[in-house]
């Protein structure tokens, strides 16, 4: 290589000084008029121009050049840094490169890349040298690199910029999606190197694409991910949970939170430490208290607390043996027009002492009248009050269906009623206010009173016959209608036997 530099040197100092030569015979001669050692200098008559090529095309420059004569052409490449870098003197080429190669005074350069952008210089070094400059576009597809972390962890609330940047021959557009549909704003894209995403919650959270494209090759992509980080969330399934002496039970609370939160137990302030109490917790965030076998001193409420370096929460659970609230299960619509049966359902792990019932009629429909919204208020026992009826449980275990007859109720008038339940721990919450309605009374159905009847002693069996006329005259004898002729004897006959047959005693 340093051979070739050397050559190259000696090469240009040769061309420089026989310029230079020539110039000062020719400048010598000038007075004598001697024609025979005039000199015409060379002249391009190639012009510079701009060529776009994509990246892996060719490109052909050209260095036509008249009255070239002894003079040497030299090919150079200005790259668009400045640096200068000189590829053929005369037809040697300096840098070998099967890319580029001479056809006279033409450079062709194959297999174009990106490093090859820039000008190029077809030179004479004559005094002064002339020069004809062409210009290299290389159009290349657009690449993307991210400039913030792949994943992000970002504090609930506070503000996150993603940004991303394109390298591409034309420039690149670049546009942010999201992964998991439209991005926070609402909309399905957003255009430019940088998204800002403020107020950071859980619908910002999700994976971010930045792609960059102007229309050569394919688009390129890269990813950004955001996790929100936040303090811990705590709710439970149950906030009151009903059990009975010797039942299993699970107590549970689902916890939330980034990073995840570190969750404990306490009852009434105290830690957990007994060994009946099993502590254990699954990946859909569900942290559960099992106690095997309750205990009577196991009632009272439980703490499910979380904590993370962003806060501490918790939530209560009340586990109790009280009954839980009754379900009324019968129809509003009453089938009796002063008694109502009431039914419902009362769950409890111990066997049901009491019940109380209130009814009272409707107060919308009484609203003109004080004395309708006061409750008639019934404790009712096992045994029953007296005069009253007795708890009627009709199935057994925590789940009881039992009813109530009201009675002394008004026809077709709308009624309310709330029950509850008591066991030895205590009473149930009354149940959601029921409406019902008695029965209509039935309309009247009296007519104006008869004549007096004759005396029954006076009034004699009917004979077959006289069955068979009646019915033939009312028609129901046949499927025919009788002619009026025969209508008319039937009832005269009719007639005239019923005649006698009340005279008959009298005459006797």
């Amino acid at each position: 290589m340093r051979g070739q530099f050397h050559h190259f040197f000696l090469l240009t100092l040769v061309a420089t000084a026989g310029s230079q030569v020539t110039n000062f015979d020719h400048d010598s001669d000038e007075g004598e008029g001697n024609d025979e050692y005039s000199d015409v200098q060379p002249v391009f008559t190639a012009k510079g121009q701009n060529f776009t090529v994509d990246v892996g095309g060719k490109v052909t420059f050209p260095c036509h050049v008249e009255n070239q004569g002894k003079y040497m052409l030299m090919f150079k490449h200005v790259m668009e840094g400045g640096e200068h870098r000189t590829l053929y003197v005369g037809d040697m080429s300096i840098r070998q490169s099967k890319r580029l190669q001479k056809l006279g005074n033409s450079f062709t350069l194959s297999g174009v890349r990106r490093s090859h952008a820039g000008s190029y210089v077809c030179r004479i070094e004559t005094s002064p040298a002339i020069e004809v400059t062409h210009n290299l576009d290389v159009q290349y597809p657009a690449t993307v690199r991210r400039l913030s972390p792949r994943l992000q962890h970002v504090v609930q609330g506070s503000s996150v910029t993603l940004e991303c940047t394109a390298d591409g021959n034309p420039p690149a557009t670049i546009t942010w999606t999201r992964q998991q549909g439209h991005l926070p704003s609402g909309s399905r894209m957003h255009e430019g190197r940088s998204i800002t995403l403020s107020n950071a919650d859980h619908d910002v959270e999700g994976t971010y694409i930045c792609t960059a494209k102007n229309g050569l090759g394919h688009p390129s992509s890269t990813d950004m991910t955001i996790e929100i980080q936040y303090p811990p969330d705590v709710t439970t399934e149950e906030s009151l949970l009903h059990t009975g002496v010797g039942r299993y039970v699970e107590l549970v609370c689902r916890v939330h939170g980034r990073p995840m939160p570190t969750v404990f137990w306490t009852r009434q302030g105290r830690p957990l430490i007994s060994e009946r109490y099993v502590f254990s917790h699954d990946t859909q965030h569900r942290h559960t208290l099992t106690i095997q076998e309750v205990q009577e001193e196991d009632f009272g409420e439980y703490t499910c607390t979380a904590e993370s370096p962003l806060g501490r929460t918790n939530t209560s659970i009340r586990l109790t043996g009280l009954p839980r609230v009754p379900r009324v299960t019968s129809s509003p619509a009453g089938g009796e027009k002063t008694t109502y049966t009431l039914t419902w359902v009362a769950e409890s792990h111990t066997p049901v002492i009491m019940y109380r019932l209130q009814y009272r009629r409707h107060r919308e429909r009484h609203i003109h009248n004080p004395s309708v919204g006061q409750w008639n208020i019934r404790l009712y026992s096992p045994n029953g009050p007296a005069g009253g009826p007795a708890l009627a449980p009709l199935s057994s275990g925590p789940v009881q269906h039992m009813t109530h007859a009201i009675t002394d109720l008004e026809p077709a008038t709308d009624y309310e009623a709330t029950v509850a339940v008591e066991n030895k721990f205590g009473w149930s919450g009354d149940s959601e206010i029921f409406q019902f309605y008695t029965k209509k009374e039935e309309p009247s159905t009296s007519t104006a009173a008869p004549s007096t009847p004759p005396s029954q002693s006076h009034i004699l069996p009917m004979t077959k016959a006289e069955v068979a006329l009646g019915k033939s005259i009312r028609g129901g004898g046949g499927c025919s209608r009788p002619s009026p002729v025969t209508t008319t004897a039937s009832l005269i006959a009719s007639l005239t036997t019923a005649m006698f047959r009340l005279a008959l005693p009298a005459a006797l």
